[in-house]
């Protein structure tokens, strides 16, 4: 049975700050995001453009999370390698079992890693921060903004776990 969780209204504001450093569009572009984006141990991307940007600069994001959208328009995939396919069914505003399932799964085993989304990425930014080795950056795009960088730390899991729980997702390792 998938159980969906969904996104209650008083957490919305809260998620609409970025939940780390933001790099402007023309910072992404310069020598300084490069330089850290090849030093990270551990690379996540959530979303589709953001996952193109590191492919095009050399990184193959260990764990990819696309759905095959950018600002709600069907797109193609990123062209960005990729070893396992792991496929998450999660609706807009929540996350799934599946998806929590999925995501867990992708940080096992062999990497480059693609979870394709039948629905929408966005709130597994969540679980990618819950769930990543410590010292790892998860990468998302925040439209028209630029690129969001979460460094996965001790208290950066505690906050996402934290907001989870508050959606009725707990015990995540």
């Amino acid at each position: 049975m998938r159980r969906v969780h969904r996104l209650p209204e008083g957490l919305r504001p809260k998620l609409a700050k970025p939940l780390g450093r933001v790099f402007g569009a023309e910072e992404t572009a310069g020598s300084e995001f490069a330089a850290f984006v090849q030093r990270v141990p551990m690379a996540i991307t959530v979303g589709d453009r953001v996952t193109e940007t590191l492919g095009t600069m050399g990184r193959t994001p260990d764990v990819q999370v696309v759905d095959g959208f950018e600002r709600r328009s069907r797109r193609e995939p990123p062209h960005v390698p990729y070893r396992r396919l792991v496929r998450v069914k999660n609706p807009a505003g929540s996350l799934t079992t599946s998806a929590i399932a999925g995501m867990s799964k992708a940080f096992e085993g062999t990497k480059p890693v693609r979870v394709l989304v039948e629905g929408e990425e966005d709130l597994m930014v969540m679980l990618a921060v819950a769930m990543a080795p410590i010292s790892s950056v998860v990468f998302y795009g925040q439209p028209g903004v630029g690129v969001v960088t979460v460094k996965v730390s001790a208290v950066s899991k505690s906050r996402n776990r934290a907001i989870l729980a508050e959606m009725g997702i707990k015990g995540l390792s």
